[in-house]
């Protein structure tokens, strides 16, 4: 990443994050959705668009997945930041830590992974259990998102646009960032077979 895109990249999560608070002080679901809408989904479209870069520029597999496993750690991470930011600030939720430990953890995690790729990389060198393990690491996460897309759409105590149960910060927090990591994981799993060897 160079200095711009660092800057740039602040700018926008910390806007989202900003976002989701003043949201959630105004009891404004609207605001909150569209504030975790703006930088999840600019991540997902962000790690698409340089994904494809480097894929028409023959980077090797290890550069390419290292980049993939960065975006999604900054979603995890950025929802975790909104989970702590909401629920110590403004709104009171039991469950809140569990999740924000969860999404840190996880987020952490595909950060790690992106290190150990990137190092790969660098060495010219492509280490292909590493990338076998992220394979099947993106496969189940896509799972995982689908499952949470399902259930926030399915079950009825799922409120977005009530603000009568202090979840629905959660909520619009995990809609927005399943959709994003699904759409992420789901594109790298396609362009990984479409362009294997």
């Amino acid at each position: 990443m160079t200095a711009f895109s660092i800057i740039g990249w602040a700018l926008v999560l910390g806007l989202g994050l900003a976002g989701v608070y003043f949201s959630a002080v105004a009891g404004e679901p609207l605001g909150l959705l569209a504030s975790a809408a703006f930088p999840t989904l600019l991540l997902a479209l962000a790690a698409i668009s340089e994904r494809r870069g480097l894929v028409r520029s023959a980077a090797a597999p290890s550069r390419i997945e290292s980049v993939t496993a960065r975006y999604m750690g900054l979603v995890w991470l950025w929802g975790a930041a909104a989970l702590v930011l909401v629920y110590v600030l403004v709104l009171s939720w039991r469950e809140w830590p569990h999740f924000s430990a969860a999404f840190a953890g996880a987020g952490v995690l595909c950060l790690g992974f992106s290190a150990l790729l990137a190092k790969d990389a660098a060495r010219g060198h492509d280490d292909a259990t590493l990338l076998r393990l992220g394979r099947y690491l993106g496969i189940g996460q896509l799972a995982g998102m689908i499952v949470t897309l399902t259930g926030l759409a399915i079950d009825p105590d799922k409120e977005f646009l009530h603000t009568g149960d202090a979840d629905w910060a959660g909520n619009g927090i995990f809609l927005f960032g399943a959709l994003a990591l699904a759409v992420i994981s789901a594109h790298a799993l396609i362009d990984a077979k479409k362009n294997s060897p």
